[in-house]
Order: C-alpha cells, then sequence, then structure tokens
C-alpha cells in the first residue's frame, strides 16, 4: 500500500502544469526578445536615415554634400591665357566674329595691369581695324602705348599706329611711328612692314 501511495503521487507530479506554465513564460520571453531585437534594429536604420542614409526598396541610398573648390590665382591666370589663344586662332583663321566677342570678354574680366589685358585691347584694335574703325582702333591703341608693354607686344603697336594712320591718310604722323619702331628696335621683324607702302 505504501508503495501504491508512492506510485500515485509521482504520477500526480508529473502531470502537474508547472512545466507547462514554466515553458509559456519562457516563450513569453523569447517573444518579448525579439520584440526588442525589431525595435533596435529600427532604430538603427533611423539613425542611419538622420546619418544621410535613404533605403528604398532595400536599396541605400548616401547623400553627399557638394564639394567647392575654389580656383587659385595661378589657375585662373592659366586658363585666361588659354582663353586668348583660343581667340587669337579664330581672329587669325578668319572667324572674326567669336573671336572679337572673346576679346571683348577677356578684356572686361582681366585687370588693367595685367600683361593679357593690354594684349585683348590690341586685338580688340585689330577687330576694329577689320570693320574699318580705324580711329577708335587708334584710340585703345593709344591708351595702352604708355603702359608697361612686352617688347613684342609695343613694337606691334607702334606698326599698327602707324599703318592706321597710313590708312586715315596721316603719312607724315604715321612716319613718326615707324621711325620710333626702328630707333627702340633695330632688330624689330616688323621693320620691313614699317611704310605706308605695305599697305598699297
Amino acid at each position: 500500500m505504501k508503495y501504491l501511495s508512492i506510485i500515485l503521487l509521482l504520477a500526480v507530479i508529473a502531470c502537474s502544469p508547472v512545466r507547462n506554465r514554466y515553458m509559456t513564460r519562457s516563450h513569453s520571453g523569447n517573444s518579448y526578445d525579439t520584440s526588442n531585437v525589431g525595435n533596435y534594429n529600427r532604430n538603427q536604420q533611423n539613425e542611419s536615415a538622420s546619418a544621410g542614409f535613404i533605403n528604398e526598396n532595400d536599396t541605400v541610398f548616401i547623400k553627399l554634400p557638394p564639394i567647392y573648390i575654389n580656383e587659385s590665382s595661378e589657375n585662373k591666370e592659366r586658363s585666361l591665357s588659354v582663353e586668348l589663344d583660343s581667340a587669337i586662332y579664330l581672329f587669325n583663321n578668319g572667324k572674326y566674329e567669336d573671336a572679337c566677342e572673346r576679346f571683348g570678354i577677356l578684356q572686361e574680366t582681366l585687370k588693367e595691369k595685367d600683361s593679357l589685358y593690354h594684349e585683348a585691347v590690341f586685338y580688340s584694335a585689330e577687330c576694329l581695324i577689320v570693320h574699318n574703325e580705324y580711329k577708335l582702333a587708334n584710340r585703345l591703341l593709344n591708351d595702352i602705348m604708355n603702359n608697361e608693354l612686352s617688347a613684342n607686344l609695343k613694337q606691334r603697336v607702334l606698326l599698327r599706329q602707324g599703318h592706321i594712320l597710313c590708312a586715315l591718310g596721316d603719312e607724315s604722323t604715321a612716319q613718326w611711328y615707324f621711325d620710333k619702331l626702328k630707333s627702340d628696335f633695330p632688330n624689330s621683324i616688323y621693320l620691313k612692314l614699317a611704310d605706308c607702302n605695305t599697305l598699297k
């Protein structure tokens, strides 16, 4: 009888719902943990979005701010020199309208003390000569003549002023410019052109 009581007691313990309740709490705990993981992932996504990440159809896009680079004065001067050379090339190939527009822009862009400015003015005068605007061309050349010009540019200015005055019928004043060219630059390559007869 004693053994029968023990067997019945063990059977009751085995059928007790304690284990089920324990497993239910464990399962509930796992569910709570999974929910926390989901919240953590969502928080991470929100933090990523605030840092510049955008999730769209499982594709990540990153927004980058624009980068501004200040052009150095040396680079700017080099680019303007290239622009001047390009305009001169167009002018020498008869593309006067395009070339003269570029000379005008360079003349307005460059500083008066810049050597490129004086070149731009000289070619602006050349553009006026092409359109038979001799007096305006002569005025432009007079404006830069007394500045510190390069030797090559100074020779061209003297020669061109002489040519302009030849075209205007003032050969005596033109000769003064030709003589100055010869005296200041005795080895100039332009001497053979320093005569009104070269225009006839």
